[in-house]
């Protein structure tokens, strides 16, 4: 039985391929030298929702394999991974003003901050290492979940954005969820 779409909740989702869990290990081995042994529980499939068209990965239990902070501080070593630029960057500053309040979700070690004019920037990240790194260039991230966030600052902000993460979350409905609570009315 197919699971149900982890965005729009239907269960109209179709096994696009197959990936032996060590043939993942070994390519992660290959390409960057990180051990994703202890985060792949089984084969992973490969899914396509037909009804939102989203693709996401489970392994055979249903669960959506997604990194831990040694991953991520492992993956921060590298050094194209955490970019001190991106185009998007550029794109979405002139969307904020100077006194808004900003939340990056999944900041890595906070890079889009340089780009605003705003001193108001919150970054949520796991990786510890990337929070160092960040708080040693006066940046503020916090390790924390976004949904756990979002709890505690409703409607705290007037930008909550977040770039390349979403393929990275294990629960995309409550990710975007999380990141609209967060926002005021009329953010954006």
């Amino acid at each position: 039985m197919p699971p149900l779409c982890p965005l729009c909740q239907q269960d109209h989702c179709e096994i696009e391929q197959t990936i032996h869990k060590n043939d993942l290990i070994k390519l992660y081995e290959r390409a960057f030298k990180i051990d994703v042994g202890p985060l792949i529980a089984s084969d992973v499939c490969y899914w396509h929702c037909k009804d939102c068209d989203l693709r996401f990965f489970t392994d055979k239990n249903g669960e959506m394999p997604t990194g831990d902070d040694d991953f991520y501080n492992a993956l921060n070593k590298l050094p194209w991974y955490y970019m001190d630029e991106k185009n998007e960057y550029h794109q979405a500053k002139n969307f904020i003003k100077p006194q808004d309040r900003v939340l990056e979700v999944g900041c890595g070690k906070g890079a889009f901050a340089k780009f605003l004019s705003t001193p108001d920037y919150v970054g949520l990240e796991f990786s510890t290492d990337a929070k160092k790194l960040a708080q040693s260039r006066g940046i503020q991230i916090e390790n924390i979940s976004i949904q756990e966030y979002s709890q505690s600052h409703q409607g705290s902000f007037d930008v909550v954005c977040s770039f390349q993460v979403l393929e990275h979350v294990k629960d995309p409905r409550g990710f975007l969820s999380g990141k609209r609570e967060a926002l005021r009315g009329g953010g954006i």
